[in-house]
């Protein structure tokens, strides 16, 4: 399909992401373009700051000892501090995966951050791998280790690191002040580290005074470029409005703090109110930002609570089923989640020892804080709600359960059907998972990387990459920008059974096609996926493709079944349809073909992105059937082969 003009798009865009994100958009331009954005950030003076913040700003959290720390981390305690020696040595885990040189530099000229914005200057390649060391998360585990060791090298190593990066970035010059988000992460950091390091009588006064001086530069940022993030209306807001409140109330006595402290609670309670949808789902329909959104309130309950204030009730609410949502999509044996949505590798809040994957830190002090739960039994985990003075709960025992997910004693299966409400991030509906003995068998593709050349500028968000089925080579929604869709594809449930769920999806419908997808546990340790395809007419011949997306298992191929081999076990896909005519079967890895005759474009088949700038080489399974409506395709797996 050709893409959307600009004309097309400036008519349909405002009817579909609403008149008010437009307008706030707008405004956000004309700020840009008109030069107010330079004039109103210009280069503080940090000489004035220095006399006006508070030499002994406000506590935020009640540390835990030391040894509360290391009962709770039992033996992860070791990998604690090889993370944190690591960075004395000037390497850091990017996005979550291998180790890489910790570069606090933008490597581009330190002009106003707004030439950036406007385009009239650029970075080279992707600007999220300027972001991401900038967003101070590694400085976490720096003051982690320095809690439990009192070890000098950790301080020091932060100190050398924030004397880097405030030279290399002089306030609101360069790329890494383009956005109001990076501020506002960078001082929860800020203000975790100053927690700790105050409480030691060896670190210097002059650090001190650095990293209160360095809160108060990244709150001044936020306030004049609200209006992006308002348009934009996800993570950027609760991500600014965290940050101004967490400043606020850091620096309380400072000229400014109150009205931060201000802004930043309502645009906060606001946000989550808007954002968070009736059944706990959040906007950006992504499991990585609804982790940083969980990680965001938590904090911001945490600090307000010390402080003595409560989230409002209605908050409190969104914010409870949010947790639920999000662990009704849990794997509860390794504690990972679907890698559904946009995968951009935050990890904004890393209190505890686990993998970049690894939801049960943020699903455990979520559940203990909103859902008055203990989702998971005490492990190493718990460290982020012993950070954040959130106390034990009553266990929970019933095991994860939602309208579109299935449990087996072995694993679990899930079918996406939702109605968006906001713009989508992926073309995914009727999208099923699933998970075998804590292994994903049926990936999401993930995300990989948003700024590239093609074909990897966001090439994962499309319909045929998902497992679910695509027709005639087309997206369920039309794509009208790197992250904007157009004419959503909208689900709905039909009915769900203790053993089958089925759903509908209408993004086929200028096919005059509809979809309907049932998902059945045939036995524990098997799974049938039946897509039944019709339509209005049926006269003219169309091309469905079932996309399966799997690890890079050895396999061969009969016909057009499958077995696998998966360590010492084996397992079978096979597909059959109600026509009588063949299909064909292309199985692609690492964007190769290796077994069919199909003449598309192999590129981006065959790729599984656990974590952004990563992707692994996976199994990509298509079957190919054309012919005329109505048409049913099976897809059935047996993991017990």
């Amino acid at each position: 399909m050709k893409n959307l003009s600009r004309l097309q798009i400036f008519i349909k865009a405002p009817a579909q992401l609403g008149l008010k994100a437009v307008y706030h958009y707008a405004t956000y331009q004309m700020g840009l373009r008109s030069g107010f954005f330079q004039a109103c950030t210009p280069a503080p003076d940090a000489d004035k700051i220095q006399t006006q913040i508070p030499k002994n700003p406000r506590s935020l959290l009640q540390l835990p000892s030391p040894n509360e720390l290391r009962d709770v981390l039992g033996g992860a305690l070791p990998t604690l501090l090889q993370t944190a020696d690591s960075l004395v040595d000037g390497k850091f885990h990017l996005f979550g995966g291998d180790l890489k040189p910790l570069d606090l530099s933008p490597h581009a000229p330190a002009l106003h951050w707004s030439q950036y914005e406007r385009g009239k200057l650029t970075v080279d390649g992707d600007i999220k791998f300027i972001w991401e060391p900038a967003r101070f998360g590694w400085a976490f585990t720096l003051a982690r280790a320095y809690h439990l060791t009192a070890d000098s090298h950790y301080s020091t190593a932060f100190e050398n690191y924030l004397n880097q990066f405030t030279q290399e970035n002089p306030a609101y010059l360069g790329p890494n002040w383009t956005s109001g988000q990076e501020a506002g992460l960078r001082i929860l950091a800020l203000c975790f580290v100053y927690q700790i390091f105050s409480a030691s009588t060896t670190i210097s006064p002059t650090l001190l005074q650095a990293i209160r001086v360095a809160v108060a530069v990244n709150a001044m940022r936020i306030p004049p470029t609200l209006a992006y993030a308002r348009a934009q209306r996800n993570n950027h807001l609760i991500s600014e409005a965290v940050g101004l409140y967490t400043a606020g109330l850091f620096l309380d006595g400072y000229p400014q703090a109150r009205k931060w402290r201000q802004i930043g609670w309502k645009v906060f309670n606001q946000a989550i109110n808007d954002q968070i949808s009736a059944d706990g789902t959040y906007i950006q329909h992504s499991n990585n930002y609804h982790r940083l959104m969980l990680d965001e309130a938590i904090w911001m309950a945490a600090i307000a609570k010390n402080a003595e204030i409560n989230l409002p009730e209605s908050a409190l609410k969104k914010l409870a089923l949010a947790t639920r949502h999000l662990y009704e999509m849990v794997d509860l044996s390794s504690g990972r989640v679907p890698n559904l949505g946009h995968q951009d590798g935050s990890n904004i809040l890393p209190l505890a020892v686990a993998e970049h994957l690894d939801y049960r830190p943020v699903l455990q002090a979520a559940g203990r804080l909103f859902l008055g739960e203990e989702i998971f039994p005490a492990g190493q985990w718990d460290e982020k709600a012993l950070w954040l003075h959130i106390p034990q709960q009553p266990v929970k025992s019933v095991p994860p359960s939602s309208a579109v997910r299935l449990n087996s004693s072995n694993g679990w299966a899930s079918l996406r059907a939702v109605r968006f409400h906001a713009r989508p991030a992926h073309a995914d509906q009727l999208h099923v998972e699933i998970w075998h003995q804590g292994q994903n068998l049926a990936l999401d593709a993930g995300t990989y990387l948003y700024n590239a050349q093609p074909p990897w500028r966001n090439a994962l968000q499309t319909t045929r990459v998902h497992n679910t089925i695509t027709i005639d080579g087309l997206d369920q929604m039309l794509p009208a920008g790197r992250f904007l869709w157009l004419d959503w594809a909208q689900a709905s449930i039909i009915s769900t059974t203790p053993t089958s769920i089925t759903a509908s999806q209408d993004g086929y419908q200028k096919l005059g096609i509809n979809h309907e997808r049932t998902l059945i546990r045939t036995a524990d340790t098997a799974w049938e996926i039946a897509d039944r395809l019709t339509a209005r007419s049926n006269s003219q011949k169309h091309i469905f493709t079932v996309h399966w997306l799997l690890p890079a298992l050895p396999f061969q191929v009969h016909d057009t079944c499958i077995d696998l081999q998966n360590g010492d076990s084996d397992f079978h896909l096979s597909f059959t349809n109600d026509t009588g005519l063949p299909g064909e079967l292309d199985l692609l890895r690492g964007g190769k073909h290796i077994h069919g005759h199909s003449n598309l474009d192999p590129l981006v088949y065959g790729w599984f992105s656990p974590s952004y700038g990563t992707k692994n080489e996976a199994l990509t399974i298509l079957y190919t059937i054309r012919c005329e409506t109505p048409l049913t395709i099976t897809t059935r797996w047996n993991l017990s082969k």
